[in-house]
C-alpha cells in the first residue's frame, strides 16, 4: 500500500508542474516501481517525497528538507540557505517560480507535497550549482497565515518574519513583512607590520578595549498573481529598509619603528540605506509546445554613510605619540537598476528543445565624498547577453549546451570600459535507474567585479593607511565543472563529486607604499586554480526516526600570479544526528576545525570547530525551536595570518555572531479554505552600493 501510495504522488507530481523553462517543465515519468525510500532519480531531476513524519516534525520548507537530510545539499535554516557541499548557493523555487530565502521560510511545510533537485539547471538557470523546487497542495480558494519569531539570548538578535496569501479563481494577492536587529560585541586583536618606500618600517600591536555594532533592518513586499491556462503573471511592489545606526570601536595601539607610544583609536561609523524595487514576469505558452517569457524589475536606492576615526595618546602613557589628524567621511549616493529579459522556448515532442535569451542588467551609482576626502564618482554598467540553446531529453539521460556572448559596458565618470567575451554553459544527466545517476555541471563565463572597488577615491583609514580606488579593475573569467554520483543502497544514501574552477584574471588584494601612507587596492592578477572532492554518506535506522550524515571534503587550492604565490591542501568533516520521537527532535551538528585558503584577500584562516544542538517541538499549528551554538565560547576566533610585502598580518578575529548562540524560535502558521496553489513571496532584502567604505 505504501508503494501505491508513493507511486501516485510522483505521477501527480509529474502531471502539475507547469512548464517555465526547460530546466523546471512538464514531463511525464516512465513508469516504475517505488519503495520506500522517497527519493526517485529521473533523466533530468530528482523527486524527493517527504513522508508524513518529516513534515511533523518540520514548520516550513527549510526544515522540511533539514530533516529529509538531502545527501548532496547543506540546509541551513537558521540562515535561510541551501547550498551543495561545495558552498555554492542553489536557486529556489516554489511550483516552478524562483523565490526568494523568506518565501521558503514562511511555506508551510504541510503544504508542500514533493521537492525537486535539478542538479544541472539550464535555461535562465544554466550556471548556477541547482534548483530546488518546491511543489505544493492546490488551493481552489482560502490561504495561509505563517508568524515566527526568533531571539537571541546570548549574541542579542531578533528576527520575526510574517505572511499572509488569499486565493480565488487564479488570483492571488500575498503579503510579507521581515524585521530583525542585532547588538555585535565582535572585535580584532593582532600584531602588524609595515615597511614604507624609503625602507623605514612600522609595527602595531592592537587590543580591543570595547566594540558595538548596532544594526536593523525592514522590509515589506505587497505581491499580485494571476494564472490562467496559458498564461502566468506575477508582479510585486516591495521596499527594503537597512541601518547601523551605530558602530563604535575602541583600542589600545602599541607602535614601535617609524613611530613609537601607545595611542587610544576611536572609530565610529553609521549608514541607512533605502530602496524601492518593481518587478513583473509574464509567461505565455503558445501552441505548439511554444512558450515567450519576459521579466523586467527596477530598484531605486539611497544610501548614506559616515565615519570618523581618531588616534591620540593614552593618559598615564610615556612620550613618543602625538595625536593624529582626526578623519571624517561622509557620502550619499544615489543608485538605480533595471533588469530586462526576454526568452522563447520551442519543444519537440522527440524530446528536443531549442531556446533562445536576450538579457540586459543596468547599473548606476552617483556617490559624494565629502570629509577629509572629497570627490564626485559616477559609475553606470550595462550587461548584455545573447544566448542560444539547444537540451535533449530522454527516460535515460539529459543533456544541454548553451552558447552566445557577453559584453560589458562600464562608463566611471568620463572614462569608457569595454569587456566582450564568449560564454558557455553545459551539463548532463545520465540515470542507472531510479536509484542512481551521474551528473556533469559546467560553465565558462565571467563576474563582474565589486562596484566599490572601480572607483577613483582614496579613501584615508587611519593617519598612515588608505583604501584605493582601481578604475582599471576588469571583470575574471570562470571555468567550472562539477561532476557528481549519487545513489541509494537500502536505507544509505551516497553522494560524490568532484568540483574543479579555474578564476582567470583573478580579483584580490594589492598593498603597496610610499614614504608616507601604505595603500590597499584590488587589482587582477594570475589565476586561481581550485579543486574539491567531498563524498557524503547518509543513513536512517529504528524505522527513520534515527538519522546518519558524514561529510568529507578534501580540497587542494593554488594562486599562481605575478603578487602571490601560494597552494594549500585543506581537509575537514561535517556530521550531524537526527532523533525523531513523537512531536519532539533533537539534533546535534559538528564540524571540525581547518586552516583555508581566503582567495580574495588573499590570507590564511584558521577556523575553529562548530557546535550545535538543536531541541524542536512541532504541534499542531504550533513549532517551538531551541538552539545552542558553540556553547563553549562567548566568540567564534580565527587566526588570519599573510605577509603581503610591505604589510605583514597576524591578526585574530572574534566573532560574537558565530560564537555562542542561544536562540529559541516561536512559530505559529494555518492555513484555511479549499485546496489550491499557494501565492508566492519575494522580498529582496539587498540593499545595492558602490560606496568605499572606510571601516
Amino acid at each position: 500500500m505504501k508503494r501505491l501510495i508513493l507511486f501516485s504522488m510522483v505521477c501527480l507530481v509529474a502531471i502539475t508542474t507547469q512548464a517555465q523553462t526547460d530546466s523546471i517543465r512538464t514531463e511525464s515519468l516512465p513508469e516504475i516501481v517505488v519503495n520506500a525510500d522517497g527519493q526517485i532519480e529521473t533523466a533530468e531531476k530528482t523527486v524527493l517525497l517527504p513522508t508524513t513524519t518529516e513534515k511533523k516534525h518540520s514548520a516550513n520548507g527549510f526544515d522540511l528538507l533539514n530533516v529529509m537530510q538531502t545527501a548532496e545539499l547543506e540546509v541551513s535554516p537558521r540562515t535561510r540557505s541551501i547550498t551543495t557541499h561545495s558552498g555554492r548557493e542553489v536557486v529556489l523555487c516554489i511550483n516552478g517560480v524562483e523565490v526568494l530565502p523568506e518565501d521558503v521560510a514562511t511555506l508551510r511545510s504541510k503544504n508542500i507535497r514533493s521537492i525537486e533537485y535539478i542538479r544541472t539547471p539550464s535555461g535562465k538557470y544554466a550556471g548556477k550549482a541547482g534548483i530546488v523546487n518546491f511543489i505544493t497542495v492546490k488551493m481552489e480558494y482560502g490561504g495561509n497565515v505563517y508568524l515566527s519569531a526568533t531571539e537571541g539570548l546570548a549574541y542579542l538578535t531578533g528576527d520575526y518574519l510574517a505572511y499572509t496569501d488569499f486565493t480565488k479563481k487564479g488570483l492571488t494577492l500575498s503579503l510579507t513583512a521581515s524585521g530583525d536587529w542585532a547588538h555585535d560585541h565582535s572585535y580584532t586583536d593582532g600584531h602588524e607590520g609595515y615597511t614604507f618606500a624609503d625602507l623605514s618600517t612600522l609595527t602595531r600591536d592592537f587590543t580591543s578595549q570595547s566594540s558595538l555594532r548596532k544594526s536593523n533592518n525592514e522590509a515589506i513586499r505587497l505581491k499580485l498573481t494571476s494564472t490562467g491556462e496559458n498564461h502566468r503573471l506575477n508582479t510585486y511592489i516591495s521596499l527594503t529598509r537597512q541601518a547601523v545606526p551605530s558602530a563604535e570601536a575602541v583600542m589600545n595601539a602599541q607602535y614601535n619603528g617609524r613611530y613609537d607610544g601607545t595611542t587610544e583609536r576611536l572609530t565610529s561609523s553609521d549608514s541607512r540605506g533605502l530602496a524601492p524595487t518593481l518587478y513583473a514576469n509574464y509567461t505565455l505558452w503558445l501552441p505548439k509546445d511554444q512558450t515567450l517569457d519576459f521579466t523586467a524589475s527596477a530598484s531605486f536606492g539611497h544610501n548614506k554613510y559616515n565615519s570618523l576615526y581618531s588616534e591620540r595618546p593614552r593618559v598615564g602613557a610615556s612620550a613618543g605619540m602625538t595625536t593624529q589628524p582626526t578623519l571624517a567621511s561622509a557620502v550619499t549616493e544615489d543608485n538605480n537598476t533595471l533588469h530586462g529579459n526576454a526568452r522563447y522556448y520551442k519543444s519537440w515532442q522527440n524530446g528536443r528543445m531549442l531556446s533562445a535569451s536576450l538579457t540586459h542588467d543596468h547599473n548606476h551609482y552617483k556617490d559624494i565624498y565629502a570629509g577629509t576626502s572629497t570627490g564626485d564618482q559616477r559609475l553606470t554598467t550595462d550587461v548584455t547577453m545573447g544566448l542560444l540553446q539547444l537540451s535533449v531529453s530522454t527516460q535515460k539521460y539529459y543533456y544541454y549546451v548553451s552558447a552566445g556572448v557577453s559584453n560589458s559596458a562600464v562608463l566611471l565618470n568620463s572614462t569608457h570600459y569595454n569587456y566582450c567575451s564568449p560564454v558557455a554553459f553545459y551539463g548532463g544527466n545520465y540515470t542507472l535507474n531510479q536509484k542512481h545517476s551521474l551528473s556533469l555541471n559546467g560553465l565558462f563565463t565571467h563576474t563582474l567585479f565589486d562596484p566599490s572597488n572601480k572607483n577613483n577615491m582614496t579613501v584615508p583609514t587611519s593617519f598612515f593607511e588608505a583604501v584605493k580606488g582601481n578604475p582599471d579593475l576588469a571583470p575574471l573569467k570562470v571555468l567550472g565543472n562539477t561532476l557528481s554520483y549519487n545513489g541509494q543502497i537500502g536505507k544509505s544514501k551516497i553522494s560524490l563529486s568532484y568540483d574543479n574552477s579555474i578564476y582567470f584574471d583573478n580579483i584580490l588584494h594589492q598593498y603597496t607604499a610610499d614614504d608616507q601612507t601604505i595603500f590597499d587596492t584590488r587589482i587582477n592578477d594570475g589565476n586561481f586554480y581550485g579543486n574539491m572532492l567531498t563524498a557524503t554518506y547518509a543513513y536512517s535506522a529504528f524505522s527513520d526516526k534515527l538519522r546518519l550524515s558524514l561529510t568529507a571534503i578534501e580540497e587542494y587550492n593554488m594562486l599562481r600570479g605575478d603578487e602571490y604565490d601560494m597552494e594549500r591542501n585543506i581537509f575537514r568533516v561535517k556530521a550531524s544526528v537526527t532523533y525523531l520521537t513523537g512531536d519532539w527532535m533533537l539534533k546535534m551538528n559538528y564540524r571540525s576545525p581547518y586552516t583555508s585558503l581566503d582567495i580574495r584577500e588573499p590570507c590564511l584562516i584558521r577556523r575553529r570547530p562548530v557546535y550545535e544542538l538543536l531541541v524542536s517541538w512541532n504541534h499542531k499549528d504550533w513549532a517551538v525551536e531551541a538552539v545552542v551554538r558553540n556553547p563553549f565560547s562567548r566568540y567564534d576566533k580565527q587566526h588570519i595570518t599573510m605577509d603581503y610585502g610591505c604589510y605583514r598580518r597576524n591578526t585574530w578575529n572574534y566573532s560574537e555572531s558565530d560564537g555562542c548562540n542561544l536562540n529559541l524560535k516561536l512559530t505559529y502558521s494555518f492555513g484555511y479554505g479549499k485546496k489550491q496553489e499557494r501565492g508566492n513571496t519575494e522580498i529582496d532584502k539587498r540593499i545595492n552600493s558602490a560606496i568605499m567604505r572606510a571601516y
